[in-house]
Formats: C-alpha cells, sequence, structure tokens
C-alpha cells in the first residue's frame, strides 16, 4: 500500500476513534441540560463550522441577526445594566473562527490595510487607558468598563472581517441585496407594531424598546437607498429601481411612528445633500414640497403632539423641569433634561480634562460627542472626531475617483449615512449603539474595500482587452 494510502488509512482510523467518545461525550451532556442551552450550542457549533468553511456565509448570517435576533437583560434609562443579544453571541463566534481561520491560513492575512487602520488604532487606546485609569481611580466598575470596550472592539471587528473578506463586485451585490431584505423585513416588523399605539421600536427589543435606534437604523439604510435609486444606472431592470423605491417610501412610516426628534433631524441632511448633488433633484425637492402641504392632514395626530410638545410651556412643577432657550424659546422637560446633563458634563470635565473619567465612569448621557469627551476626555474626543473625519474623507475619496456606478451610489449613500449618523448622535449614543453600528461598519468595510475591487476589474478588463487585439491580429 503506498505511504500516502496508509496514511490517510491512519487518519481516518485516528478521526473515528475520536468522533466516537467525543461524541457520547455530548450526548451525555446534552441530556443534562436545558434544551434552549442544548439548541443554542447546536446553532454556535453549526456558525462555527460554516464559517471556518465559508466566511461570506458568516457575514450573511451577521447582516440578517443584526436586526432580527433576540435581546436579553435588560438596561435602566440611566444606562445602568447590561442586554445580551443572540447576535452578540453569534458574531463572537463568527470573530474567534474567523481569527482562528486566519492564524491557520496565514496568507489570507488579519487586518487588510486601509487608512482607518490608524484612526481606530487611537481611538480604542484612548479608550483603554482612559477605562485603566478610571479604573484605578474607583470611577469605572472594571467589569463594565471592559464590556463597553469590547462591544467598541466587536464594532470594528466586523469591519475588518468584511474589508478582508470583500474582494469582488458580486460579493457586495450579494452582501447589499442581504442588507436591503433586512431593512425590508424590519420595515414590516415595525409597521406591525402600529395598533399598539406605541412608539415603534426595533424587532425584539424586549419589554423596553429604544425608537431611536429604529428610527437611525431607518435614515443609515434610507440614505443608502436613496443613492441607488437616484442614480439610475445602477439597476440594470426599472423593476428593481422601482423596488427600492418603493421601501424607501414605506420606511417613511416607521420613521414618523418613532416619534424620535433625533431622527427626524438627522434626516434633514440626507435631504438637503441629495437636492444639492443629485442631477434628479426635482424629485425630490417635488415630494419634500407635496409632504409638508399635506402633512396636517397625513400625519398620524401623535406625530404632530409629539413636534409640539417639544416647545410647549408647561404648567405647575413640569414648568421647573424646563429649561428656556435664548428668546424666550422653553425646552420639554425631556430634551431640558438632556441640556442640564451636557452643561454638568462642561463642568464635570475641568477635573479630568486629558483623559476623562473613563468609560460608564460618569452619568449616562445621552449625546455622543459630550459622552466621549465626559468619558475619554479631550484625548478621546480628538481621536474619535479624528476617526469620523477619515471616515469621510475616504469615502469622499471613494466615490470621486470610483468607476462602476454601483460602487460609486454605495460610497456616496454611506457617506451621506454618515453625515445622518453624526446629526443623529446629537441626541443619542449614536456610534454605540449595537443595531446601527453594526451594519454601519458592515458598509464602511464594503466601501473600503471599492479601490482594491475596481483595480482588480481594471486589471481584468485589461487582460481582456490585450487578449482580444491578440485574437484579432492573428497572433
Amino acid at each position: 500500500m503506498p505511504k500516502t494510502h496508509l496514511l490517510e488509512s491512519q487518519i481516518n482510523r485516528l478521526i473515528l476513534f475520536l468522533t466516537i467518545p467525543i461524541t457520547l461525550i455530548i450526548a451525555f451532556i446534552l441530556i443534562k441540560i436545558h434544551p434552549i442551552y442544548a439548541i443554542a450550542a447546536a446553532i454556535g457549533g453549526g456558525v462555527l463550522i460554516f464559517t471556518f468553511i465559508n466566511t461570506d456565509f458568516a457575514i450573511y448570517i451577521l447582516i440578517f441577526s443584526m436586526l432580527l435576533s433576540p435581546e436579553f437583560g435588560s438596561r435602566t434609562t440611566t444606562g445602568e445594566g447590561i442586554t445580551i443579544r443572540i447576535d452578540d453571541l453569534i458574531l463572537s463566534v463568527i470573530i474567534f473562527t474567523w481569527l482562528a481561520k486566519t492564524a491557520i491560513y496565514k496568507e489570507l492575512g488579519i487586518f487588510r490595510k486601509t487608512p482607518l487602520n490608524k484612526p481606530i488604532a487611537y481611538y480604542l487606546t484612548a479608550c483603554f487607558i482612559s477605562t485603566a485609569l478610571g479604573a484605578l481611580a474607583g470611577r469605572v466598575k472594571p467589569a463594565t468598563g471592559m464590556f463597553f470596550i469590547l462591544k467598541y472592539i466587536e464594532y470594528f471587528m466586523v469591519y475588518f472581517m468584511v474589508a478582508n473578506q470583500v474582494n469582488s463586485r458580486k460579493q457586495i451585490e450579494r452582501f447589499i441585496t442581504s442588507l436591503l431584505i433586512t431593512f425590508l423585513l424590519v420595515i414590516i416588523i415595525a409597521m406591525m407594531q402600529i395598533p399598539t399605539g406605541q412608539r415603534l421600536t426595533a424587532p425584539f427589543e424586549g419589554e423596553e424598546g429604544e425608537p431611536n435606534t429604529l428610527g437611525g437604523y431607518i435614515v443609515l439604510i434610507m440614505s443608502l437607498n436613496m443613492s441607488l435609486v437616484l442614480n439610475p444606472e445602477v439597476f440594470p431592470r426599472p423593476k428593481l429601481r422601482r423596488a427600492v423605491s418603493a421601501v424607501t417610501l414605506l420606511s417613511i412610516i416607521p420613521l414618523a411612528l418613532t416619534n424620535s426628534r433625533g431622527s427626524w433631524v438627522a434626516t434633514i441632511p440626507v435631504i438637503i445633500s441629495y437636492i444639492i448633488i443629485s442631477k434628479r433633484r426635482y424629485i425630490i425637492l417635488a415630494f419634500i414640497v407635496s409632504f409638508i402641504l399635506a402633512a396636517p392632514y397625513i400625519l398620524p395626530k401623535s406625530v404632530i403632539e409629539r413636534v409640539k410638545y417639544t416647545f410647549q410651556e408647561q404648567r405647575g412643577y413640569a414648568r421647573t423641569l424646563q429649561e428656556e432657550l435664548p428668546g424666550g424659546v422653553v425646552l420639554d422637560p425631556s430634551a431640558s433634561e438632556r441640556l442640564r446633563s451636557w452643561k454638568l458634563a462642561f463642568r464635570d470635565i475641568k477635573k479630568h480634562p486629558v483623559f476623562g473619567y473613563g468609560i460608564a465612569g460618569w452619568r449616562f448621557l445621552d449625546a455622543q460627542f459630550i459622552r466621549v469627551m465626559i468619558e475619554t476626555g479631550f484625548v478621546g474626543l480628538a481621536t474619535f472626531t479624528y476617526l469620523l473625519y477619515m471616515i469621510l474623507k475616504q469615502t469622499k475619496k471613494i466615490e470621486r475617483e470610483s468607476k462602476i456606478p454601483f460602487l460609486k451610489a454605495i460610497s456616496q449613500g454611506f457617506y451621506i449615512g454618515t453625515i445622518a449618523m453624526i446629526f443623529h448622535s446629537i441626541g443619542a449614543n449614536t456610534f454605540i449603539i449595537v443595531r446601527i453600528m453594526e451594519p454601519y461598519w458592515l458598509l464602511c468595510g464594503i466601501v473600503q474595500s471599492i479601490p482594491i475591487i475596481e483595480k482588480e476589474e481594471e486589471k481584468q478588463l485589461r487582460k481582456i482587452e490585450k487578449e482580444f487585439k491578440s485574437v484579432k491580429l492573428g497572433v
């Protein structure tokens, strides 16, 4: 028997020998634990195996689980408590398996070199240092601080995994299609909540959902959709463009019914941006004018009351909770509480201006930039601002240099979506919200891989042209 056959035979016998006891052990464990844990373990094992075999498959799972996975645990309005989502567990398995795969197959590399690698490293370093200092001073609970840092790392790992994995336009087309299907499912599930009369939230958010999260997610994907729709050369078939247009228009309903003022504000830069840059700006203008004229008649009463309530002067004790702006403008108690917390942050940052109080080392604050400032100091704020600047700068460069209409539209949509998220973050911790940041960093990874893909396609095109010329010349 040849040595290779002998070796294969020995390996097969070894695998069989090991499989039998391992199977018996797993079976013994399964009959001793709760069925839910057994199912979770089976799903985790399946995800692990498929991720190792095909990373694209793992990204598809991730895309659908981002918004469609249940959440466990609870957090108070003051930011206390911890929530865990099935998506967190799936993502942990995916990242672990992906890292293991890159360790075994070293030619895959762990981190593709992109212009965002250094800004991400700078920001994470600032987070680590500020939280470590906060923990040493007793301001930060180490477990809580580390939990938040791990979540930040989780978002960036999504970016690196996608940026490493995407190597062709076909991949991007399939990922974007999956993202749009997920968006449609989220919209449908959200609209099913309308009969309850409550503010709409993202699917499976538990008893205390956060409408602002759903609103931010809708604005982000809406920014992408509008870019795809307003560039007609993107879709080879008009039916596809009409379908995406219909879904985008449909998403306006749940966006309005979130009653999230921060999300409504975030739509303003999206509309203004497309009016400025789009050749089809007249369509947007016509829709906006029609919507404004019809708003008093078509908008639900709750939406109109939400707008009025923002600047409505209250009576009695509620009036004492309201802040007054220059010009006699009065804010509602909720907005006033935000304003007071901002004032306190600017007061307290003087005590620890360089690295702040550490992540989760200060009171809960619902404003991204001010939260970054108070938690990580002016060093953290500078690195965070630099990261956003580099995202915008690099995305704009990719959009300007891209020659393929579909890829150009994606980079344009992501650029405008980033601006929208910055506006959304004025009154929310947008850049640490899982259900917004996971699709955001996935899109960021796709966009940053576009130059590599276009170079490869140009290379292939030149090769085909060269072959065509050789055939034509009879060489």
